[in-house]
């Protein structure tokens, strides 16, 4: 972990470094994606599992669905699935094993946080903001560490209205409630359509996604709805 800067900490200071990194290594899955395909990739959620391995939710645009899961394939700690598609776009969701590599997750064990992740054209872009009591050298030193191939491209400071970290907290606040696999139902559910009218995916489908019961994943949901409901109108 990154170390902490005490006196920006001292400060209560709003600010943040927003850093801009690239990486055009074919060896990483999300450039590998847009190199050998048209494909626009980008980062929509990443999910901690219990087990010590990563979900990550992301939507791909501008090339058969096909193409990407034959890609993905090929790499051996990914495991990946369609959750919804379009005449457009689809959403895939891919399960990382624990000792995969993903660069979101080295940048919040870093200390940053990421606020971005797309491929195009053979080329990842990276922006993550440092809050003010880390040492933005440091983070970005640790992540060019574990990534070699990182250029960073820009560096710029940012200040908020509102603490980065008071939204941070409202957000973790908001998740630490769930377990993961609650969140996992509900963000699948969302992002599936199921709360569309009509729906777009039934509790059937989304439990076959998770590997999980009808009632399973119907018990998680709901689940899940009635905790973060309690945490937004308790008083």
């Amino acid at each position: 972990m990154a170390s902490v800067n005490k006196t920006q900490e001292q400060s209560g200071d709003d600010t943040v470094v927003e850093v801009e990194f690239t990486v055009s290594d074919p060896q990483y899955p999300l450039v590998a994606l847009s190199a050998e395909t048209s494909c626009v990739v980008e980062l929509i959620q990443l999910l901690p599992r219990s087990n010590g391995s990563y979900t990550v939710f992301q939507r791909v645009t501008g090339c058969p669905v096909e193409q990407v899961l034959s890609i993905l394939e090929s790499y051996d700690k990914l495991e990946a699935c369609v959750v919804s598609e379009t005449d457009t776009d689809a959403v895939l969701e891919v399960r990382i094993d624990e000792d995969g590599n993903f660069f979101t997750i080295s940048l919040t064990d870093a200390g940053a946080i990421p606020t971005e992740l797309s491929s195009r054209d053979g080329t990842a872009r990276i922006v993550a903001e440092i809050p003010a009591i880390y040492s933005a050298s440091t983070v970005i030193e640790e992540f060019q560490a574990a990534y070699p191939a990182v250029e960073i491209v820009a560096r710029r400071q940012k200040d908020y209205s509102v603490s980065l970290f008071r939204q941070q907290e409202l957000y973790e606040s908001l998740l630490s409630a769930l377990t993961p696999r609650q969140h996992e139902a509900l963000f699948l559910a969302y992002m599936s359509g199921f709360y569309d009218w009509p729906r777009k995916a039934t509790g059937e489908e989304l439990a076959a996604e998770m590997d999980v019961s009808p009632p399973t994943f119907h018990e998680h949901r709901r689940s899940a709805e009635q905790t973060l409901l309690s945490v937004v109108f308790e008083t």
